[in-house]
């Protein structure tokens, strides 16, 4: 009966696109994200390998792991204007998609902003809005049940989540922004708003853009940006109001369809001593050479010839190797 159980979070951030870790954990990404949210991966490939200090926005991806297993992998963007955190995705493999994993990387990525000094007004998410709130995606509602327990506010004012890229039409929703700084504002300026939404739609998504697209193309999404921001400038000014309420989570169910369960034990990892398996290998290599040299000795005291016995030596051998190879598989295996 196991005494002791641990477990243990840890995050690394990927500097390479040829980061062997990176690979393994973009392949869930790729398994656990869905298709109308998810950004293509050799885009972020991409803006790894091309980062720029002269870009508006910075992307930071980590590989994220379980008792040093790696079981997904985080992407949020820094822009460099707003100064604003944006939680693009955090995917994890389905077994650990609980409350208790989610929240635990949640805290060491906003912890890794704050160690490394980088300041940040607010880290931001887009919950979706679709059929006002009636058609909410499943990531949208997982969400939704960390961000009501860690203190995020939402933004009661018209968001639209852009499209990604030009095909993807289920992509770009009407949605909401919830936000979290280090003090619970309950109210944003008109402007303070505006500002953060151009430095979204301008300095993150079109710069985001202009590699994979051509002029025509780039021309065509610009548009479509121009015409998201038009909507959401037009409302705020048809309200009226000089501010913005921000409303605290009150942790409800989101939607109807709420089947996810995020509630449960974390699947329990059973790892063993890795100290005793060396020593054992150890052990049956130097076993021969012990016991060759006990025999001889005693040989020799004895005044008998090593030859005559050499037969009954090596089936000994044989049969103390055979025993220890299948003990040390055993009590791999256990």
């Amino acid at each position: 009966m196991l005494s002791r159980l641990e477990h243990k979070f840890k995050i690394r951030r990927v500097s390479k696109a040829t980061d062997n870790e990176y690979l393994e954990a973009l392949k869930i990404y790729n398994g656990t994200t869905p298709y109308e949210i998810r950004t293509s991966s050799n885009e972020i490939t991409y803006w790894l390998t091309n980062r720029n200090e002269t870009n508006g926005f910075e992307i930071y991806l980590f590989v994220l792991y379980l008792n040093d297993e790696i079981i997904g992998l985080s992407m949020t963007t820094y822009i460099k204007t707003t100064k604003i955190v944006i939680d693009e995705y955090l995917a994890v493999e389905d077994p650990f998609r609980l409350n208790l994993v989610l929240l635990s990387y949640q805290s060491l990525l906003q912890n890794y902003f704050q160690v490394n000094a980088i300041e940040v007004a607010f880290f931001i998410t887009e919950i979706s809005n679709k059929n006002n709130g009636q058609s909410v995606d499943k990531e949208s509602r997982i969400s939704m049940k960390m961000l009501c327990m860690e203190d995020y506010g939402k933004v009661s004012a018209l968001y639209y989540t852009l499209p990604l890229g030009l095909t993807n039409h289920e992509s770009s929703f009407e949605a909401f922004l919830y936000l979290k700084s280090n003090d619970m504002i309950n109210a944003l300026s008109n402007e303070t708003y505006l500002g953060i939404i151009k430095s979204i739609y301008y300095d993150y998504y079109i710069t985001w853009y202009t590699p994979f697209l051509t002029v025509t193309q780039l021309d065509e999404y610009k548009q479509k940006v121009e015409h998201y921001y038009n909507l959401v400038k037009n409302s705020l000014i048809s309200s009226g109001k000089p501010n913005i309420s921000i409303a605290l989570s009150k942790c409800e169910t989101v939607g109807p369809n709420t089947n996810e369960k995020l509630s449960g034990v974390l699947p329990t990892v059973k790892k063993g001593s890795w100290i005793k398996y060396p020593v054992i290998l150890l052990l049956i290599l130097c076993m021969p050479l012990l016991l060759i040299w006990g025999y001889s000795y005693a040989l020799n005291y004895l005044n008998i010839q090593m030859s005559s016995l050499s037969n009954a030596i090596g089936a000994i051998i044989s049969s103390i190797l055979t025993a220890a190879v299948s003990l040390y598989l055993a009590n791999k295996k256990s």
